[in-house]
């Protein structure tokens, strides 16, 4: 009776091992088993949507840094000119 209860045990153990030490392409082929046992077609990958997100988030974080750059470039432009200007008025006068 123990040897069996150790035995179950050991398996679940096992079990629970592979599962923490399984690859993104172990998961995905068990995956694809389940929906394969139970007659569903299976999944192509985890998300389809994630690379759209990735791409998203790259494009809008390109676009707010040049917007950024953007009004940090103009700022500083605009203070340079002004005080060109008021040297040059300040020299004439």
């Amino acid at each position: 009776m123990a040897t069996e209860s150790q035995a179950a045990a050991l398996a679940k153990l096992a079990a629970d091992t592979k599962t923490a030490c399984a690859t993104s392409d172990d998961i995905a082929k068990a995956a694809a088993a389940k929906a394969k046992a139970a007659g569903k077609p299976a999944a192509k990958g985890f998300c389809s949507c994630a690379k759209a997100a990735v791409a998203a988030h790259s494009f809008y974080a390109s676009i707010a840094g040049g917007v950024i750059v953007g009004v940090v470039a103009y700022h500083l432009v605009k203070k340079i000119w002004l005080s060109k200007e008021n040297a040059a008025e300040q020299n004439s006068a």
